[in-house]
């Protein structure tokens, strides 16, 4: 999850704390599991033996600001430095004495606050005010967010899969590496995800030129911990708890401490779950468990996940591929995905890479019961 001592990183992850000169701006890539968030805190505590403390550490998610606070302690950083997008525009407007009205809409708000932010930055010719920005997740964030950090620092990091892209609103990606004058540091290898996992994500983004395999650059040691996917069809959502609920009181035992990640598509369906873990007598440790969104979980990492709820996927419109192609990199060892009905055919198509070949069907089958 975070690294222990410098033995843990490769040559380009060292390369990319330690070797990119102190006023230079840019723009880190890789895969799930390479390391990008490590580096990021790494490179901040980097900037804090430099003499240059007053960074912020940007995250979109108020979920991903928690796992990375716990990081942030572990290296030496200050867990407050690691903000929202949202709380970062939020303060930074107090401090000019301006306040923000919400209307409770995602996407407006998101883009009502970015524009405040930076209607203030050009009446008043604001302008490097914080040491350093990193950024983490930066291909979440849209051209404006990312111009507003442009504008109010000289030192800018940002942390970038565009594999991972689940927003509607999000960057063109020419403008990502233009605003760090094209300076780019690639991480090419990933060490988290199993090989299985890893095939099938890259049978869900198939398009090898716009999403390049993760599977030809997997570092994952297949042979001591074997990885395992399975779709589970369940008649119903109560019966995707039901199971669900029955594989984690065997796991929680088995992975110790280990985290165990259960996630949703839906906002609803996480909450029906919830209330049906936390009045299970079933399992004795629950601690390990999180149960979160899609959404919610971009970032995090787990020893196993339960992707349920899955017949939703195909409401999720043109960002559903990125968002389960992100949900089940979440995993080390193990996914297990459960639907209702019908899966999207690219899904049921992608886990199919790692089965046996089927038999030709017969004629009469073909005709369904």
């Amino acid at each position: 999850m975070f690294w222990i001592n410098d033995a843990q990183l490769d040559d380009e992850q060292k390369a990319a704390v330690r070797q990119i000169p102190l006023d230079t701006s840019f723009l880190l890539t890789g895969p799930a599991g390479s390391g990008k968030t490590n580096v990021l805190l790494l490179r901040a505590r980097w900037l804090r033996a430099k003499s240059l403390s007053d960074f912020r550490i940007i995250v979109f998610t108020s979920s991903l600001r928690d796992f990375i606070r716990t990081g942030a302690a572990q290296y030496g950083v200050p867990p407050d430095a690691v903000v929202t997008a949202h709380q970062f525009f939020r303060d930074f407007l107090s401090d000019y004495g301006q306040k923000f009205e919400a209307t409770g809409n995602f996407e407006q708000d998101r883009s009502m606050l970015a524009g405040q932010v930076n209607s203030l930055i050009i009446s008043k010719n604001i302008s490097d005010i914080y040491p350093a920005l990193l950024i983490d997740e930066g291909q979440d964030y849209t051209d404006t967010e990312l111009l507003v950090f442009r504008k109010l620092t000289p030192r800018l990091m940002i942390a970038c899969d565009t594999r991972q892209s689940i927003y509607r609103q999000t960057v063109t990606h020419e403008i990502i590496s233009s605003i760090v004058e094209n300076t780019v540091v690639e991480l090419k290898y990933h060490y988290r995800t199993g090989l299985k996992i890893c095939t099938v994500a890259d049978k869900i983004l198939i398009d090898s030129k716009n999403f390049p395999s993760i599977r030809d650059h997997c570092k994952y040691d297949e042979k001591a911990k074997p990885s395992s996917l399975e779709i589970n069809d369940c008649s119903s959502f109560d019966m995707q708890i039901e199971l669900i609920i029955s594989k984690l009181s065997k796991q929680v035992d088995l992975y110790g401490d280990a985290l165990i990640g259960v996630l949703f598509p839906k906002k609803e369906q996480q909450v029906a779950f919830a209330a049906a873990l936390e009045y299970d007598a079933t399992i004795g440790r629950k601690e390990t468990i999180r149960v979160n969104t899609l959404h919610g979980s971009k970032g995090w990492e787990y020893q196993a996940v339960h992707i349920g709820g899955c017949e939703a996927l195909s409401r999720m419109g043109g960002v559903q591929k990125r968002l389960i192609y992100t949900g089940i990199l979440r995993a080390r060892t193990s996914v297990n995905i459960y639907h209702t009905g019908h899966i999207p055919g690219y899904l049921e198509g992608a886990f199919s890479s790692i089965l046996p070949p089927k038999r030709d069907p017969d004629l009469s089958e073909l005709f369904g019961d």
